[in-house]
């Protein structure tokens, strides 16, 4: 073989080596994607939840599921326009794919509402989200699902 042969394909092994996705530095930005979903949420109500939703967003509510941005944002709109209402949530873990083009995160979130009688109802329960890489680096959810604990 020729020497410039052999340090070619060299040069293309310790390139493929070098270009395999970071698996551990993916499941930390989809853990840091969704606690400033969070944050978002918390400082921008429907508008901050809305943002983190690819535009073909997947959101089951009970008794279905809805997709896209305007139906994401009709189904939300009345909660978070109660000012009495809140939401929270803290992500547990998360996985991604081998390409680190997709991945999930399971966590807990607890809602908060204080009715007209003045008695504060509180719910729990454990989600999870899907999560896909964007052209553009950022994570985004494709598809969220919750489900309150039984009480």
């Amino acid at each position: 073989m020729k020497p410039t042969l052999v340090i070619a394909l060299l040069l293309v092994a310790v390139n493929s080596c070098d270009s395999a996705p970071d698996l551990a530095a993916a499941r930390q930005a989809i853990m840091d994607a969704d606690r400033a979903f969070a944050q978002a949420t918390a400082a921008r109500g429907v508008d901050g939840w809305v943002s983190y939703f690819t535009d073909d967003g997947v959101q089951f509510p009970p008794g279905g599921s809805i997709s896209g941005h305007a139906a994401i944002r009709e189904l939300m709109t009345p909660a978070f326009a109660d000012t009495n209402f809140s939401l929270t949530w803290e992500p547990v873990s998360a996985e991604v794919a081998q390409a680190a083009d997709l991945g999930y995160t399971v966590g807990r979130y607890e809602s908060r509402l204080l009715g007209p009688d003045g008695l504060e109802s509180v719910r729990t329960g454990s989600y999870v989200s899907i999560w896909r890489r964007q052209p553009d680096g950022s994570w985004k959810v494709a598809l969220d699902i919750g489900t309150p604990d039984q009480r």
